[in-house]
């Protein structure tokens, strides 16, 4: 199948230097390539041009039937390789930024340190990124709290982590020891990157409150240097809020909103050695787990 990769490289890169030099290949055998496959198809599907070597029109389906053939191989290999032992398994992560930060790295490691062939691909996002992810089988398993999961997925808690007000140091509720839910109905708002979908949109949406969202950010960080900018107040998790670079007060709600984190797979699919492995490692850990 490695022909069909080049094909679709060329149709990717437009050039056949380019394909020969990531397949370590001359340029003369990608040409030859590309002409056996046209000769097989009996039509041709490239032609020179300045911009270099560009798809007839017409032949997109083909490509496409390309694509889905290079899908189903690597599927293959990734069904074959949860088969095998585990000095070759594959883990696809998913986790929210806070996690990725303060408990995936120690978690890795000592993990790493016992079965050190095993390889990680790794997603940090916010919570309704990686459940889709989790749901469209592109991750095996994500850390996250265990808000809005499906009923198909299974979760091991891991500790619990509070919600915290972000202001800036001149803001007056910075003057606060702590916050009352009520006493940020009025403020402007910074929105992190799950809106107001997740835990901080129930908790205003219990208590009333409609808050006047200035800015939506896509990163937690961004988020706190808006917030140090005195764009507005936010709420974000404690976790990720340990040795913040940025200027800010962080103070906790009167009424102490926490979350619990935890890792979670899907129940109604086969796992791989490697994630199993993995999994009960985790539980493991979760003995050793602080509480936040």
């Amino acid at each position: 199948m490695l022909k069909y990769d080049i094909i679709l490289d060329i149709c990717n890169t437009h050039s056949l230097s380019a394909t020969a030099e990531k397949y370590s290949y001359s340029q003369p055998a990608v040409s030859q390539i590309v002409k056996n496959f046209e000769k097989e198809l009996g039509m041709q599907l490239f032609t020179r041009t300045k911009g270099g070597m560009q798809l007839l029109p017409g032949t997109e389906s083909i490509i496409s039937s390309l694509r889905k053939i290079c899908y189903e191989e690597d599927n293959i290999k990734r069904i074959a390789s949860r088969l095998t032992s585990l000095e070759n398994g594959h883990i696809r992560i998913g986790t929210l930024q806070s996690i990725s930060y303060h408990w995936l790295p120690d978690i890795l490691q000592e993990f790493s340190e016992e079965y050190p062939n095993i390889t990680f691909e790794i997603t940090v996002g916010g919570s309704k990124k990686i459940q889709d992810k989790l749901q469209q089988n592109k991750l095996d398993i994500i850390f996250s709290s265990d808000y809005k999961l499906a009923s198909n997925v299974s979760f091991y808690p891991l500790g619990s982590d509070e919600l915290m007000v972000l202001t800036s140091r001149t803001h007056p509720l910075s003057e606060h020891l702590s916050v009352s839910i009520q006493d940020i109905a009025n403020e402007e708002y910074i929105s992190d990157v799950d809106k107001l979908d997740f835990e901080a949109g129930e908790i205003l949406d219990k208590y009333g409150i409609q808050p006047q969202i200035r800015f939506y950010m896509n990163d937690d960080f961004a988020v706190q240097k808006m917030v140090e900018a005195g764009f507005g107040i936010s709420i974000l998790p404690q976790l990720l809020l340990y040795h913040t670079p940025f200027d800010i007060c962080v103070r906790p709600f009167t009424e102490h909103f926490k979350r619990t984190l935890g890792v979670a797979f899907r129940n109604d699919t086969d796992i791989s050695p490697a994630v199993q492995k993995l999994l009960e490692y985790v539980r493991n850990w979760e003995e050793i787990a602080v509480t936040l």
